[in-house]
């Protein structure tokens, strides 16, 4: 699955981070006790475990696609001549 990056608000703060999109969909922003523990592990070890409630917004969740170059289309980069 591809990832999604995730950005969540609490108090005036926002915590935005990329994970893998199946693991995120699959209840982990259904309450603030699980949208603070993803928190906790990607952006702020510090932050307190929240119990259930609804205080974390969803700010945005956007999943990724991934990039494709068509063949050829590299870019050489060359050093200029003295």
């Amino acid at each position: 699955m591809l990832p999604s990056s995730v950005t969540l608000s609490y108090s005036g703060r926002s915590f935005t981070f990329a994970e893998d999109a199946d693991k995120v969909l699959k209840g982990k922003l259904a309450c603030d006790c699980t949208k603070s523990l993803l928190i906790r592990e990607y952006c702020d070890h510090d932050f307190p475990a929240l119990k259930c409630g609804h205080e974390i917004a969803v700010v945005s969740l956007v999943e990724m696609q991934p990039v494709a170059y068509a063949r050829g289309s590299e870019r050489r980069v060359t050093q200029p001549r003295p």
